[in-house]
């Protein structure tokens, strides 16, 4: 994944209900993945998928913020392509429910480590893709130059936008469905 993907969706239920399908491992699993999720800062859980016969996708993630019923930010990274992002999800409270915005950025650990120390003299600790390229030989052991390209021949296959068009249909299909059959009423005006 190069690029962020943003978007905003409103639920016409309270945010601590929406962020009840953000942080419940049951109802994570009805719109999301499989899940060991918990609301604990640190914890280290994971998302595994079997979305294709034989192939298991296993997502390794960290809680990195826990702001009840506001934000939850937690790393993301896959096993397809080893890249390392964040995910952001923003709740406010607007008249008649909430709006979810998620934010997923790409190359989140990179990032850190230039934010960190932007004067690194040892770029040996870098992910390979950060490699300088005619040092590649020197640095990288024969061995992980092909599975070096056969990851690059993936991120090949991975379309940004068809990783847009998955939290898309998450958040306006699957969502919706586990928070009308696990969350109680939609916020009315009667309600309110």
């Amino acid at each position: 994944m190069n690029e962020q993907v943003k978007l905003s969706v409103f639920y016409p239920y309270p945010p601590e209900k929406v962020w009840l399908a953000l942080t419940d491992c049951r109802i994570l699993n009805a719109w999301m993945m499989k899940n060991d999720f918990e609301p604990r800062l640190g914890h280290k859980f994971k998302f595994e998928s079997n979305s294709l016969p034989g192939i298991t996708t296993i997502i390794h993630c960290e809680v990195l913020e826990l702001t009840k019923p506001k934000r939850l930010t937690y790393t993301w990274q896959d096993n397809v392509t080893g890249e390392p992002s964040l995910v952001i999800w923003t709740l406010t409270s607007v008249e008649g429910g909430t709006q979810l915005q998620l934010k997923h950025q790409p190359r989140y650990a990179t990032a850190l480590i230039r934010n960190q120390n932007k004067a690194l003299k040892n770029r040996s600790g870098l992910f390979l893709s950060q490699q300088p390229v005619a040092n590649c030989d020197r640095q990288i052991p024969e061995t992980s130059l092909f599975l070096l390209t056969a990851r690059d021949e993936l991120n090949s296959l991975l379309n940004p936008r068809d990783f847009k068009e998955q939290w898309d249909y998450r958040l306006n299909r699957k969502l919706p469905q586990a928070l009308q059959q696990h969350i109680w009423k939609p916020v009315t005006k009667d309600s309110q």
